[in-house]
């Protein structure tokens, strides 16, 4: 296969962003070109991928969960069909109370704001396996999305189609601006435009330094749980999701101050000993790791073209929610980019950049 020189757009980052924004830009008909540093652990490697109709203390439904859900499902559906590999699990996700105030706001809200979404299963898990005195419900419309290998098979099938290059750019140095093109030449590339999909990494990208970036760090332990049976991911405090065997992941902490991938003893003795308050089996921890979410302040995602220089674009801030927003935001990104419609006013990176006084 002959090496190409000129793509329509480089996407630096093949993280859960940068995969959805390639593969809906191959969809419309583009040549996009992935360069990744290929780094060990990223918070998109180690996502546990779960997409969850109903979420936090307050029981909310997940935003735009009606629109977001279909869309992921038909886009990971296509993929899986190009990649001949499976990675998208759609079930029931298990919510078990931890406290009388969890079992009031459940009362107060189901049958109002998200009656089709729950039901009540007899019983409701299996008493052997976790401790269910203050009840709980199980969510329908969840998933979970098997990341690594959703990443893995889109890169594959990406450097097989010559797109996809392994490499660390350096934004301040390593681009070339000409009037209708962005050049690398230290890689010999040329294209139209360059789309930012760095995650937390961007905080340190002169051209978006200004974006308020509230990088969360979060730890996850895998665990072998022999003898435990349960498939539903179940959630109490912290969330417990099988992934093979009898290998189950749990997590996950919110850091806020300390923004590294370092995992530690604090980490994985919080996660622990929330997982002993419901979880009755014995298990082993076989690996801890952790990351830092890319959230931007007011946790949305954040998208466009730079204002000072639109052949410059960034798709980022999806922190724990990329398995089910970035199919539908990457869709709407193209559409931007296309020129179809402007960029949702909540999610507009021009009101994100601080102008310069």
């Amino acid at each position: 296969m002959s090496v190409r020189k000129r793509f329509d757009y480089l996407i630096i980052g093949q993280g859960l962003a940068g995969t959805a924004l390639a593969w809906t830009l191959f969809q419309r008909g583009y040549q996009p070109l992935i360069i990744d540093r290929c780094e060990e652990t990223t918070s998109s490697k180690i996502a546990a991928g779960l997409i969850t109709p109903i979420t936090g203390l307050r029981l909310v439904v997940s935003w735009r969960l009606d629109e977001f859900l279909p869309f992921a499902v038909n886009f990971y559906r296509e993929i899986e069909e190009k990649t001949d590999c499976h990675f998208l699990e759609l079930k029931p996700m298990l919510r078990l109370f931890a406290s009388e105030q969890e079992q009031e706001q459940y009362h107060l809200r189901s049958q109002i704001h998200f009656p089709e979404l729950v039901t009540v299963p007899a019983p409701l898990a299996e008493q052997t396996d976790f401790e269910l005195s203050r009840g709980g419900f199980e969510m329908h419309g969840g998933g979970k999305l098997d990341v690594p290998t959703y990443l893995n098979a889109s890169r594959d099938w990406f450097r097989n189609q010559n797109c996809f290059r392994e490499a660390d750019i350096d934004p301040a140095q390593d681009l070339k601006w000409e009037a209708d093109s962005v050049q690398l030449p230290r890689l010999g590339i040329t294209a139209d435009k360059i789309l930012f999909c760095q995650g937390i990494q961007a905080q340190h990208n002169p051209w978006f330094e200004s974006v308020p970036f509230e990088g969360v760090k979060g730890e996850i332990l895998t665990l072998k749980i022999p003898g435990l049976t349960e498939r539903r991911v179940v959630n109490r405090g912290v969330w417990l999701a099988h992934w093979k065997a009898d290998l189950y992941r749990a997590g996950s902490t919110y850091d806020r101050e300390h923004l590294d991938c370092e995992p530690t003893a604090a980490g994985r003795e919080e996660i622990i000993n929330r997982l002993i308050e419901f979880l009755k089996r014995p298990f082993e921890v076989v690996d801890h790791r952790a990351a830092v979410r890319p959230v931007i302040r007011g946790r949305l995602p954040v998208l466009g073209l730079h204002p000072q220089n639109p052949q410059i674009g960034f798709f980022n801030g999806f922190a724990s929610k990329g398995s089910l927003q970035t199919p539908w935001m990457a869709d709407h990104f193209v559409d931007v980019l296309e020129g179809k419609v402007p960029p949702e006013k909540q999610l507009d990176l021009s009101r994100k950049l601080k102008r310069p006084s």
